[in-house]
């Protein structure tokens, strides 16, 4: 897919306010939470907060990664696109992780796009930097070993559900995980982009997202889908995100 434009749909614009540009602190991403105060402050002093806007491109699959990202708020969709364009996300990462580990394990690229799928407070930093304090070995070396398999985990754990659980249990496990991580019941988002995201026919999710209004679990309106009743929505969804949560409560105690 080098040079292929790629047309990608998100989920949401979450506009953030300059008090919560300033304010949040930046151990509020997790990973830099685990973190030494020395380590972290070797780390900060070259990096940079920015805004990330929705539809913001951050790798993309087979170029050299610059700069590696720490999300703060928002979410980041790991995103697998087709020679057809047929897309399909296999990871969603937010303020528990790290974007480009590619590029500190020794590859330099990824085969995937990572691409913001709302607006995004992070911390960026250079990629020599980080690989230089990596090569230190101490914590943060450990710490980004036991995230990178931890995102697997939550790759492999995606494939699984794709292959197995029903479309209900899917959509329902999607619209609580991304509900969680933005803290709102109110998604802005087509069924396009969410058939898109899952990897499915958007007939197919038209029909499932019918039966859950039918049953007051969720509503929606063009371009919204609002959580109605998140608990009943909770016992439909199957348990991968449980499963997920496990691996990296087991791995980094997030």
């Amino acid at each position: 897919l080098i040079g292929c434009e790629v047309k990608i749909m998100v989920l949401s614009i979450q506009h953030f306010t300059n008090r919560d540009f300033e304010e949040i602190p930046d151990r509020a991403n997790q990973l830099l939470n685990l973190l030494p105060s020395s380590e972290l402050q070797n780390l900060l002093i070259y990096t940079e907060r920015i805004i990330l806007p929705a539809k913001k491109t951050i790798h993309k699959p087979y170029k050299a990664i610059e700069k590696i990202y720490f999300p703060i708020r928002g979410i980041i969709s790991l995103l697998n696109i087709s020679q057809e364009g047929l897309v399909a996300e296999s990871a969603a990462v937010s303020n528990e992780g790290i974007i480009g580990i590619a590029g500190f394990l020794g590859g330099n690229t990824a085969s995937n796009w990572a691409i913001a799928q709302t607006e995004c407070i992070a911390l960026s930093l250079p990629i020599n930097i980080l690989r230089r304090e990596f090569a230190r070995g101490g914590e943060l070396q450990q710490i980004l070993f036991l995230y990178s398999q931890a995102l697997l985990a939550q790759i492999s754990q995606n494939v699984l559900c794709s292959c197995h659980h029903t479309l209900e249990q899917r959509l329902a496990r999607w619209l609580i995980f991304y509900s969680d991580r933005l803290s709102t019941k109110k998604l802005f988002l087509t069924q396009e982009t969410l058939a898109d995201l899952l990897g499915v026919r958007r007939t197919s999710l038209t029909v499932m997202a019918g039966d859950l209004r039918k049953r007051k679990l969720i509503d929606y309106s063009r371009g919204r889908i609002l959580i109605e009743n998140p608990v009943a929505l909770r016992k439909v969804a199957c348990q991968c995100d449980r499963t997920i949560s496990d691996e990296y409560i087991r791995l980094l105690n997030l």
